[in-house]
């Protein structure tokens, strides 16, 4: 009878664990849902914008803060951009840029839209070749500069769905490191002393911020600035004509 008792309960509990096993292995097939693959066009964004927006600001600071500037002079082959000027002799220039910050930004954002946008349309094309669905509403693109960074605010819903999923994706947020928003606060300084003064002291204020490398020529009675963080190596440069003197005096 203990043999008989013992083969009973070996035979019970077989059944069990199999009866067990079986059900994990169809109910866990049951609970199972397809999802598309990873998808990640946060950082597809994020590289293509930083891209695009990066190569206009090189653009920039070697202008003065301008794409295309109109009043420029030319020395050694490179087009110095007038940030203070005065035609006549003797009197200090005016400032053709006093809100040079809030010019920078709207001239980033203008020059780099239509590339943002382009952005977000090969990233609508690239899922929906393999098979995804993308559908989002209009971009609204923002440049704030910054202390030590360029900071883009693209506030935009993306959805990209396949297969019965979705998910969705909100406000491309990117910061770009860069030293443009100190270096237009040290040239606001020079223009400001330029315009009241007609002399800028940069030796003294080199000793004061020694990040920075200011280098002066004078050249055809301007001046030709060149602003160098030490760290970053970004450079911005530009012009004034400010209290010149007569030619032979």
């Amino acid at each position: 009878m203990n043999n008989r008792g013992q083969v009973t309960i070996f035979i019970i509990v077989a059944v069990v664990l199999v009866a067990g096993i079986l059900g994990v292995v169809f109910l866990g097939g049951e609970k199972e849902v397809k999802t598309p693959q990873e998808v990640s066009p946060g950082q597809f964004i994020k590289s293509c914008v930083t891209e695009a927006i990066e190569e206009k600001v090189d653009i920039i600071l070697g202008y003065g803060g301008k794409l295309d500037p109109q009043k420029t002079i030319l020395y050694e082959g490179d087009k110095y951009n007038y940030l203070c000027y005065q035609a006549d002799y003797y009197l200090p220039c005016y400032n053709l840029q006093p809100m040079i910050e809030s010019s920078v930004e709207a001239e980033i954002k203008a020059s780099t839209e239509e590339q943002v946008r382009n952005c977000f349309n090969m990233l609508k094309e690239d899922y929906e070749d393999r098979g995804f669905t993308v559908e989002g509403n209009e971009t609204e693109y923002f440049i704030d500069l910054l202390p030590g960074s360029i900071n883009i605010q693209l506030r935009k819903n993306v959805e990209i769905s396949k297969e019965g999923t979705s998910q969705r994706f909100e406000n491309f947020d990117i910061k770009i490191l860069s030293s443009l928003y100190n270096l237009i606060g040290v040239t606001r300084d020079i223009v400001n002393a330029e315009s009241e003064y007609c002399y800028f002291e940069y030796g003294g204020y080199m000793m004061l911020y020694p990040e920075l490398d200011i280098k002066q020529v004078n050249y055809k009675g301007s001046r030709l600035y060149s602003v160098e963080n030490r760290k970053t190596k970004e450079k911005f440069k530009f012009a004034v004509r400010s209290c010149s003197p007569k030619p032979g005096i």
